[in-house]
């Protein structure tokens, strides 16, 4: 039986989920004809990689293409749809990641393809090559046939050496969204014969955090699973997944230290075999989506950070449940205790004295005033400020935060306009500010030979 994934693997350029970037690109590409020998696709997994290299080395072979998009019906495109194409060669570089293979790849690159207009290596995840191996790479990208092309697909683009970076054009792809997703979870579902409620297509969307594959792949078993419509509690139920009520029971019991509340939860949750590692993902997830809520972002900031220090710890844990009692129990226990509160406030001064070296001059003014008025909100907005990397230069201040801090890039995202009205104030003239989350910065893909699309 084909996987959903692989039944509804698009096709053409036009069938790709979300990025639309990409498909503008090889649309102009190809009505130029001005394809690159080299390509680095960087992206989350199942965002469509894979795909678009087949796609492009459709394109390139067909023998009647449509526009900028394969035919499909050629004898050509047939054969690279079913895997049997001699010139269109893939490799998975995380189990053939060695020297003696690339070298193979170097000396076949050199005969000239055996029926289609070019050659096409596909090498996914190519970040897994070993030195040697990349090396043996580089010298084929240096001066590669005219007759091939290199796709070479990675979600760790920090790993590849610049040498290599250097003579490709590279394109990111992005994590699809939330809607386009749920869009794509309903349709398939119609081509399937079966009905599924936009709650659960929206929820599966959701778990599936971006990538396509995924989604198809959490369908799947939803549709093994039941033979009626699938709604958002066969979602919850059939995934593992928890409704938000037990989720808000959690933090209520939290708030009003209600120890009985939080182990009844922790028995619930172990005796139905459910994961501990997603609940706590969830109840961060709900954090985030809530944290403009003022009025309790001081304590859902110690919350979330607590839980995320133990989702770390607990997933190399042999006994879990003992270890999220405990931990769950002292975060009861000790949660905005008004001793509690007062080592917080003058623990702030350490802080203040040791700011981050890449907080600036008028960064640490607005710290100051940020501290001195010791509101909720402000002590929010204070700490998370504090563990951006800031860079100030003339009207301009760009913030910018690591993958690690996503809760704290939330909370000064959604103070922009507090923290524009303080710099602005201190200056006495406007100050632009950029606040940027990890893949989005300027200094991770400045570089001129790759190519970012919008």
């Amino acid at each position: 039986m084909i996987t959903l994934y692989r039944k509804y693997r698009p096709s053409t350029f036009e069938e790709l989920i979300g990025q639309e970037h990409i498909k503008k690109y090889f649309e102009k590409s190809i009505e130029k004809n001005e394809i690159s020998h080299a390509y680095i696709f960087s992206g989350p997994r199942g965002t469509g990689k894979t795909t678009t290299a087949r796609i492009l080395s459709k394109v390139l072979n067909c023998e009647n293409p449509n526009g900028h998009n394969p035919c499909n019906s050629c004898e050509k495109c047939i054969a690279i749809n079913n895997g049997s194409f001699m010139d269109v060669i893939e490799l998975d570089a995380a189990s053939n990641r060695g020297i003696d293979e690339i070298r193979k790849i170097r000396d076949a690159a050199n005969f000239r393809p055996v029926s289609g207009k070019y050659k096409v290596y596909i090498i996914d995840e190519f970040h897994m090559l070993t030195k040697e191996a990349f090396n043996a790479l580089l010298k084929t990208l240096e001066e590669p046939p005219e007759h091939v092309i290199f796709i070479l697909a990675t979600t760790n683009l920090e790993k590849v050496p610049e040498t290599i970076i250097s003579r490709a054009q590279v394109l990111q792809f992005k994590n699809i969204s939330e809607a386009e997703i749920s869009k794509h979870i309903i349709n398939i579902s119609r081509k399937e014969n079966r009905n599924i409620t936009e709650d659960a297509a929206n929820l599966i969307a959701k778990k599936a955090k971006g990538g396509a594959r995924d989604a198809l792949s959490l369908l799947e078993q939803l549709l093994k699973f039941s033979n009626t419509d699938i709604t958002q509690n066969d979602v919850i139920k059939i995934l593992g997944l928890f409704d938000e009520k037990i989720v808000k029971d959690f933090l209520n019991a939290i708030y009003k230290k209600d120890n009985e509340k939080l182990l009844n939860i922790s028995s619930m949750i172990f005796n139905e075999g459910k994961e501990i590692e997603v609940f706590l993902e969830e109840i961060l997830e709900y954090i985030l989506n809530n944290i403009r809520n003022n009025e309790t972002l001081e304590k859902n900031l110690y919350i979330a950070k607590k839980l995320s220090e133990l989702l770390k710890e607990i997933k190399y844990s042999e006994n879990k449940k003992i270890l999220f009692d405990v931990n769950v129990l002292l975060l009861s226990s000790g949660i905005y205790h008004e001793k509690d509160e007062e080592i917080n406030l003058s623990n702030i001064k350490t802080y203040k004295e040791n700011i981050n070296n890449t907080t600036e001059k008028l960064t640490s003014k607005v710290l100051d005033i940020l501290l001195n008025k010791k509101e909720k909100m402000n002590l929010g907005l204070y700490f998370a400020l504090k563990n951006a990397k800031i860079n100030e230069k003339d009207d301009y201040i760009k913030i910018l935060y690591e993958k690690e801090n996503l809760l704290e890039y939330q909370i000064v995202k959604n103070s922009s306009t507090i923290l524009e009205l303080l710099y602005s104030t201190l200056t006495n003239h406007l100050i632009k500010i950029d606040i940027i989350y990890e893949d989005n910065s300027d200094e991770k893909t400045r570089k001129n030979n790759i190519l970012k699309l919008f």
